[in-house]
């Protein structure tokens, strides 16, 4: 129960209306203030009592067509098949887009890029050359 009343279901807050129930925010405003230019009661000054508070009620319907149609829709609850038991009996939950491929294909790009690097240090001259061996190979002065 609202402050005004009791909940009005979403297609019966867009036939009221005069919208889909899939409205825009934007569709849903401008239908409101076209309905509210002939149900305002202080649109109607010369009607009796009586119309004036048949008006307000039209108008108190309207209002809470509008709010009903433009809250945001509740979240969709999370589906049992979302949760996978593991191994060891715990329940884990899965997530698309995750997995060990993605970590795979960095590693392999990772270690060509160090393989051409090292052939390029090596072809360039880069590389650290060891020392001759034993005394035969000094140069005499």
């Amino acid at each position: 129960m609202t402050a005004r009343g009791p909940a009005m279901p979403r297609p019966e807050a867009a036939a009221l209306l005069g919208v889909p129930a899939t409205a825009t925010p934007a569709e849903v405003q401008r239908a409101y203030l076209r309905a509210a230019r002939t149900t305002h009661p202080d649109l109607l000054p010369d009607s009796d009592e009586a119309g004036r508070r048949s008006a307000a009620e039209a108008f108190d319907r309207l209002t809470r067509a509008r709010d009903v149609l433009l809250e945001p829709a509740p979240p969709a609850p999370p589906t049992a098949s979302a949760w996978a038991p593991g191994a060891d009996g715990v329940q884990y939950r899965r997530v698309e887009g995750r997995g060990i491929g993605d970590s795979l294909v960095v590693l392999v790009l990772l270690a060509f890029l160090l393989i051409g690097l090292v052939s390029l240090q090596q072809g360039l001259g880069f590389g650290v050359e060891a020392p001759p061996a034993g005394p035969a190979a000094t140069t005499a002065p």
